[in-house]
């Protein structure tokens, strides 16, 4: 069979999905041919199919020093290359695409997406700009030079570009996410609500539309977050979570720690604490010295690897934490919940929960929100940012029900947001004696 017939079939196999058949191929043509660069381009995509990416690299590469001037080869190694995180080197290949073909829709667009991510917004724009012109009313286009722009400070830019996005492909659902997260930082709320209604009505089932349309409206609000919402939008910012805590000036584990140092004693060791909605472990550190076993649980499979890797506790499970406690009866001397119970409103059923997961005079610490005095007398609310809000005079009822002892509810400032300090309760109380 002539070489460029057997490649043909091979191409076609590949992308029919037949690719143990497609490489058998690709492999007889190198044997004949061992320098076929487009037989080596493709065998290279096709070993990064199969998860052998860095052997698909490899032959890319190789086909691309006998063919250095293929775009196509270029996009594809970029492509690898990005996938596996190696942003700078995949920025280098892109730029060599754009080079070899300057009229490439595809080569500009990926170049702008992987300047973006690099955080080189004005470059990401650029490029994107001109991928917007070789190819007019592209979507996905418009919404990466949206990211851009945002990222760059542009947000009427932003604006723009994310409601041309939407308006050429209305099915596009991350820009809806993308434009009411923008339009809600700039405190337009009405407008942000209007978008996350969008969402929903294109996308009935998606968790996150579906609480953040709640949150911002008002309506059809549930008495906590859905634990399919809660472990979906952590296990997305697992990876960042950390860092952005940090630029929001979290205080939240700090103030729980000290919360439960001053009520256990300064020298005392509990023989068991839960760690209740861990997250990535940002508490692990402060709780680790007064805790001869640690334990920590989260909805978030994402979080619970990240809190792993830290190494600090004695057991970690992914879990809804109401379930967990009422499994665990007098199990633990200290429950802490570090903005855990934000995503609760009724807190009657949670409490009760860690009153069962205590030991007699077990001590429980939490941090919420704090209801806004402006808004009107209720036990608790949904603010649009997806969070609950609680009052004061509420949580001290809830646990005076649950026959907590020695309760303290103090207002502190748990984080930044939005440039404004984000005002919450530092809650403590203890378990009665049997």
């Amino acid at each position: 069979m002539h070489p460029a017939t057997r490649l043909a079939q091979a191409m076609a196999l590949h992308q029919s999905g037949r690719l143990r058949e497609a490489r058998k191929h690709y492999e007889q043509i190198l044997r004949q041919r061992p320098i076929d660069a487009d037989a080596l381009h493709f065998l290279g995509v096709l070993r990064h199919n199969l998860g052998e990416s860095e052997a698909g690299i490899e032959l890319i590469r190789r086909s691309l020093k006998i063919a250095p001037r293929n775009s196509h080869a270029w996009l594809n190694l970029g492509n690898i290359l990005l996938e596996l995180d190696r942003g700078q080197a995949a920025h280098s290949a892109y730029q060599q695409a754009t080079d070899c073909a300057p009229e490439s829709a595809d080569a500009w667009f990926n170049l702008g997406v992987c300047s973006r991510k690099l955080q080189r917004a004005a470059e990401a724009i650029a490029a994107l700009d001109r991928a917007i012109e070789l190819r007019a009313g592209h979507a996905p286009a418009h919404f990466q030079r949206g990211i851009a722009q945002r990222d760059a400070g542009n947000l009427n830019a932003a604006e723009a570009d994310y409601r041309q996005a939407l308006q050429v492909a209305p099915d596009l659902l991350a820009v809806y996410e993308s434009l009411g997260v923008l339009l809600y930082r700039q405190g337009r709320i009405a407008h942000a609500a209007l978008v996350y209604e969008q969402w929903l009505a294109r996308d009935p089932s998606n968790v996150v539309a579906q609480h953040m349309a709640a949150a911002m409206s008002g309506q059809n609000v549930p008495e906590r977050a859905s634990d399919a919402y809660v472990a979906q939008n952590f296990d997305r910012f697992a990876d960042t979570f950390d860092q952005n805590l940090q630029q929001l000036l979290y205080r939240a584990p700090a103030l729980t720690a000290s919360a439960l140092r001053h009520a256990i004693g300064a020298d005392r060791v509990l023989d068991a604490v839960l760690d209740a909605g861990c997250g990535t472990g940002l508490c692990a550190p402060l709780l680790r010295p007064m805790a001869s076993r640690l334990v920590g649980i989260d909805l978030s499979a994402g979080m619970i690897d990240k809190a792993r890797a830290k190494n600090i506790y004695d057991e970690l499970e992914v879990a809804e934490l109401g379930a967990f406690m009422r499994g665990c009866p007098a199990a633990f001397d200290a429950v802490v919940a570090a903005d855990t119970l934000v995503y609760f409103g009724a807190l009657e059923a949670v409490l009760s929960a860690a009153r069962q997961a205590l030991r007699p005079e077990g001590w429980l610490v939490l941090t919420l929100e704090k209801m806004p005095p402006e808004l009107p007398p209720q036990s608790y609310t949904i603010m649009p940012h997806g969070r609950y809000a609680h009052r004061t005079e509420y949580v001290e009822m809830a646990l005076r029900r649950e026959e907590f002892e020695q309760i303290s509810v103090d207002t502190q400032v748990l984080r930044t947001e939005r440039g404004e300090d984000v005002i919450g309760l530092l809650v403590s109380a203890r378990r009665h004696s049997e």
